[in-house]
């Protein structure tokens, strides 16, 4: 994420005469063209000309009454931005994912209108949440209201109720629903402010991150419109809002999820509130923090921890090992909270990153000699980076692509200008789309333990592949061995999540006689089939396979098939 301090850096190269208007993208609704002129405005203040061009996304797309996944309305903009056809994209900041796209930069956060949800009762009509009668249905887009609202007021009707701000608006009045929940900035922003009945109050329903703030991206490597764009960069905003981003992410949430923050600003001190709530309402909690301003990022950490361990503790929520990582296994364990599944983090791997790696050393040292470099996970970018920095390497002589951004903000990070991605972040759609001519020359930085399919697919469009392993898998870690005895101490636990062979062997190897038994009792959800063999082959008694890898569809199925099993009350199992 950018700093707080870029935008002022750059403003300083900024200048007035510009060749040609600068070229704002922006989606076509009334609210994304009011954002847009707000944007537009601000830059006149400065000098600076501009043009509005429309581009239609995803989300626009879809049938008015339908709902939108993370990033539906930014993904097009963004990629008008890479192609080029446009200079700058203004978006909505509470719809940007958190895992921004590296090749992009968000220069420019103006400043923010009210971010408070609100309350909108039919025309004519005043109220709170709290006088609302039992029973009436209200309608929102968002599944953080729905949770927060349904927590609040569980005698309540909340029903989903999609489409733009002026479509739900007649819907309410035309009776379908009895009132609404919006977000108030879209409200005030479209001369609409006489319809907000209450601004719902923090402690209720906490806004989504960003909320109330217009974000502006450029391209990276475009220093010209960077310094354009920040000349409009409010340094409050852009604190605040960079600070309730860096709780999402900490909490392992994306742009839809049933999380909710808010930071304020008093002086030199920030206040940063934060909470969470199952999809169905019935466990919900918000707390804050405060200090420093200049410690945002350590107060979202903070705040993350906190609510998670709360997570965990919730009442009666069915318990599920999760065996990645640490810090995979905290994102994790935060997406299966959104459910109302208490997530236990026993990692059953960990990953070693070689040093002093002969191979990858003499791989850099060829780069010039290969078409493309890419990369399918963190870890070997992050192998990338560590030897590139040891060995003063410059990797930005190849064309790189990664199987994700997170994948791809490593290679940015390492000093790579542009990093190509496919549509779907699995290596078999980078396989398939990867653009490479025949007798392309292929170097793949991969783990010890990476299937082959990858380097059989690529060879199949007569492609040249060198592999260069750049990471180990340790299995059963031993620091994991007393946190699964605490585990397994604490109660039953109603599910194990394996996402690999070596993940199985290392739970496994992690259990000693007394307790191998019961861990092998537990069901397990296992991604792919290789990984459903090696739990049946290692004892497991019940062993379902997905082919599923996003977490966040992981962790719904996970929720949804403990529904099933064992009969908690568990969001997510209808969807």
């Amino acid at each position: 994420m950018a700093t707080s301090t870029l935008p002022t850096a750059v403003a300083s190269q900024a200048t007035r005469d510009q060749a040609a208007p600068i070229r704002i993208g922006t989606r076509g609704s009334a609210l994304a063209l009011a954002q847009a002129r707000i944007v537009g405005r601000s830059l006149a203040v400065h000098g600076v000309r501009h043009e509005i061009v429309v581009i239609e996304t995803a989300g626009d797309r879809r049938a008015p009454d339908t709902s939108w996944g993370e990033g539906a309305f930014v993904t097009a903009i963004e990629q008008a931005l890479v192609d080029g056809r446009v200079d700058a994209a203004v978006h909505s900041a509470k719809d940007v994912p958190t895992e921004e796209d590296p090749r992009l930069l968000i220069c420019s956060y103006v400043s923010r209108e009210e971010p408070l949800d609100a309350l909108v009762l039919p025309a004519g009509s005043t109220g709170s949440i709290n006088d609302l009668a039992a029973g009436i249905v209200v309608g929102t887009d968002s599944p953080r209201r729905t949770g927060f609202l349904r927590a609040h007021r569980p005698d309540l009707d909340v029903r989903p109720l999609h489409g733009n701000v002026d479509t739900r608006l007649r819907r309410l009045d035309d009776g379908a629903v009895d009132a609404l929940l919006l977000a108030a900035a879209g409200l005030i922003r479209l001369g609409l402010a006489e319809r907000i009945s209450e601004l719902v109050p923090l402690t209720l329903v906490p806004p989504a991150p960003g909320q109330g703030a217009i974000c502006v991206q450029v391209r990276a490597e475009d220093a010209a419109a960077a310094a354009l764009i920040a000349l409009i960069d409010d340094q409050p905003t852009r604190k605040t809002v960079e600070a309730e981003r860096d709780f999402l992410r900490a909490s392992g949430g994306g742009c839809r999820a049933p999380i909710g923050a808010l930071a304020k600003l008093d002086g030199e001190v920030m206040e940063l509130w934060g909470g969470f709530a199952t999809l169905d309402g019935h466990a919900a909690a918000i707390d804050k923090v405060s200090g420093p301003s200049s410690q945002g990022p350590a107060l979202a950490k903070e705040l993350a921890r906190r609510l998670t361990e709360v997570r965990v503790r919730m009442a009666g929520a069915p318990r599920v090992l999760v065996t990645r990582p640490e810090e995979d296994g905290r994102r994790f364990a935060a997406l299966l909270g959104e459910h109302g599944v208490a997530g236990v983090i026993v990692p059953a791997i960990e990953i070693e990153i070689i040093s002093q790696n002969a191979a990858l050393a003499d791989a850099l040292a060829r780069l010039g000699s290969f078409d493309l470099a890419i990369v399918t996970s963190r870890n070997g970018a992050r192998a990338v980076r560590a030897a590139a920095a040891r060995l003063q390497v410059d990797i930005s002589t190849v064309r790189w692509a990664a199987v994700g951004r997170a994948t791809a903000r490593e290679l940015v990070s390492a000093g790579v200008g542009e990093v190509w991605l496919p549509d779907a972040s699995n290596a078999a759609t980078l396989a398939s789309q990867l653009p490479v001519t025949t007798g392309g020359r292929i170097l793949w930085v991969r783990g010890e333990l990476a299937d082959e399919e990858l380097t059989h697919k690529l060879r199949e469009r007569n492609a040249h592949v060198e592999a260069v392993v750049a990471y180990r898998t340790i299995q059963a870690p031993s620091t994991s061995r007393a946190l699964l005895a605490d585990a397994l101490e604490q109660g039953p636990i109603d599910g194990v999540v394996l996402a690999s062979a070596s993940a199985v062997r290392g739970l496994v190897e992690l259990a000693d006689d007394r307790n191998r038994p019961a861990v092998l009792s537990i069901p397990a959800l296992c991604v792919g089939v290789r990984t459903a063999e090696a739990a049946r082959a290692a004892g497991f008694q019940v062993v379902v396979a997905s082919d599923i890898q996003a977490a966040s569809a992981l962790a719904e199925l996970t929720a949804a098939f403990l529904a099933r099993r064992v009969g908690a009350s568990v969001s997510g199992a209808a969807t």
